[in-house]
């Protein structure tokens, strides 16, 4: 069984890798630290502890984490995921409260305990994970993995013609994490998509009687409806689920050795990911990238696990 420190900014799929997780039983889902990215701290540490709360899952420890970037002002994606970050559905204010450690001190602690065992899975941006590396360098050698939502290698950003979100919005945090080598895999734009979930499925899980298929078409009308209709979208992207399958099933993609960086300093390409491919005299290898993903398979096992829950 793996055992994962979900950090995570839900947030509309983030709560479906959430879903994932707890419906997958590969995984034992050792804490959920959250960070300022879709929404604010605030919102993205209650949407996590109410959807904890939601799937009768009160035994995980959730521990709120960084509410700004490094150094760049905040950015949120509220345009994507509503104001709330859970396309405006309002669940119950949740009883279960976070934790009193601070989401970087629980990283670490839950790292140094069990040597070669936890697999650390950001899926926003990765502000807890530099802190992290930054305060006890000695987790590099002791995690299991890193795999990371983020970036835009062959195909455009998505914040900006070269910038996916996660690296925009904490591009001195992503830069300390890729260069920290420790062993990396990065699921990027490329692959996540192609990972494509459209409203019939959504509307077929929920007519399953599922809770939590009524609940993702609740969290989903306003993507197609509000965010859809405005930029011409009319499946949805399954970016943060992808990532989360990728570390528990990564036959399910295609990896390649790569040396990616971050642009820091581009007055129009700041965040940019920017991967040898090929290049002669290209940096050694610091990750491995996604490169393709078996689209029917990943998509199936989502199904399939998300009617179980």
């Amino acid at each position: 069984m793996q055992r994962i420190i979900l950090d995570t900014d839900p947030g509309i799929d983030d709560a479906l890798a959430l879903f994932l997780a707890l419906a997958s039983p590969e995984i034992r889902l050792e804490a959920i630290t959250t960070v300022n990215g879709n929404v604010g701290v605030a919102s993205t540490t209650r949407n996590a502890l109410s959807l904890l709360e939601f799937l009768g899952r009160t035994d995980i420890p959730v521990a709120r984490g960084s509410d700004r970037p490094l150094l760049r002002s905040h950015t949120d994606a509220a345009y994507v995921h509503g104001d709330n970050g859970l396309g405006g559905i309002l669940l119950p204010e949740p009883h279960l409260q976070p934790v009193s450690q601070h989401a970087v001190d629980m990283i670490i602690e839950r790292i140094m305990a069990a040597p070669g065992e936890i697999t650390l899975v950001p899926i926003g941006p990765l502000t807890n994970i530099a802190l992290a590396v930054r305060r006890e360098p000695r987790i590099v050698q002791r995690v299991r993995e890193v795999v990371i939502m983020g970036g835009a290698l062959r195909v455009p950003g998505n914040v900006t013609p070269g910038a996916e979100f996660n690296i925009y919005v904490d591009p001195q945090a992503a830069h300390i994490v890729f260069h920290a080598g420790w062993p990396l895999r990065l699921v990027a734009l490329d692959v996540t998509m192609q990972a494509r979930l459209p409203r019939f499925q959504v509307d077929a899980l929920a007519a399953t009687q599922s809770r939590v298929g009524s609940l993702i078409q609740e969290m989903l009308a306003y993507y197609f409806d509000v965010f859809g209709t405005r930029y011409s979208v009319t499946e949805f992207h399954m970016h943060d689920p992808l990532c989360l399958a990728a570390a528990f099933q990564p036959e399910l993609l295609t990896w390649k050795s790569v040396h990616v960086d971050v642009e820091l300093e581009g007055r129009l390409t700041t965040g940019q990911t920017v991967a040898y491919f090929n290049q002669p005299n290209a940096p050694t290898p610091n990750m491995q990238v996604a490169v393709d993903v078996n689209e029917a398979a990943f998509i199936e096992l989502f199904l399939q696990r998300v009617r179980g829950l």
